[in-house]
């Protein structure tokens, strides 16, 4: 199926775009990812469509269309899952920050000593500090107005990105009380096959045992207690991760602000 076709088939199954263009972004990502395209073309098929959507329901031109779905989905994976989170939980007190740009905000530094493990070097016999491998950080003030993080997320497409080192920052970070969860694509449908399955992925055996959760836009996914499916295509259907996540703050943070926060918030 051509990009073309793909584009026509989404297009009877959407309602209301334009609306928001963050959830427009989920809703084709979903459609797109159960046609069950090579892993390479996902994202740059869910690019086409909703450019040519913004082009032909909005009016507005391809830069126009372009820029709408940067803003939308950040050009990738990670990005969408964090502008998600945000356009659904910010006016919570919920925020979700790139980890990488979390690490250079002036109001963070306490919560960035917090979040980096002592790593002792056995040849030189120093210390040294080691970042986790943390995609997305979740954070939330305190009645205090002070930040904390209840939450890591780390983002992947597929097993070709190492799922097996996001089974070591879990460990890792056991004793800090913070959530470690996976989100992936699952294009290589490791998590796919449930319990029940003989043929169930060592991959998911273990995630299950070590990690909080395992969010798959994968549409096959059988879904466990551990393994939650995500379909941005429906209105609730990513509820499980806005659910958990909002249980996670009030169990880690219990006496968090829920007033609207935004990143000048760590400026």
């Amino acid at each position: 199926m051509n990009k073309q076709e793909i584009y026509q088939q989404v297009k009877t199954q959407l309602v209301n775009f334009g609306d928001n263009p963050v959830k427009d972004d989920g809703k084709i990502l979903n459609i797109v990812q159960s046609f069950s395209l090579p892993e390479k073309e996902v994202m740059f098929t869910t690019q086409f469509v909703y450019t040519k959507l913004c082009q032909e329901v909005k009016g507005v031109d391809a830069v126009q269309a372009r820029q709408s779905w940067v803003v939308a989905s950040g050009n990738n994976f990670e990005s969408f899952i964090r502008n998600f989170i945000n356009d659904s939980l910010n006016s919570e007190g919920i925020l979700a920050v790139k980890g990488d740009r979390l690490r250079k905000k002036k109001k963070a530094k306490e919560l960035v000593q917090f979040l980096t493990l002592t790593a002792k070097r056995r040849c030189t016999q120093t210390t040294t500090g080691v970042w986790p491998d943390s995609d997305i950080v979740v954070l939330t003030k305190d009645k205090e107005s002070k930040l904390k993080a209840f939450a890591l997320l780390n983002c992947k497409t597929s097993d070709h990105s190492r799922n097996d080192a996001v089974l070591f920052w879990a460990l890792a970070l056991r004793d800090n009380n913070i959530r470690y969860c996976l989100v992936t694509q699952d294009l290589d449908n490791r998590f796919v096959k449930g319990d029940d399955d003989k043929e169930i992925s060592n991959l998911r055996k273990k995630s299950e045992a070590y990690l909080d959760r395992v969010f798959t836009t994968n549409p096959l996914t059988e879904e466990c207690a551990q393994i939650r499916k995500l379909d941005f295509s429906q209105s609730t259907g990513a509820e499980s991760l806005l659910t958990d996540l909002r249980a996670w703050r009030k169990a880690v943070v219990r006496d968090f602000l829920e007033a609207p926060i935004g990143e000048e918030d760590l400026e």
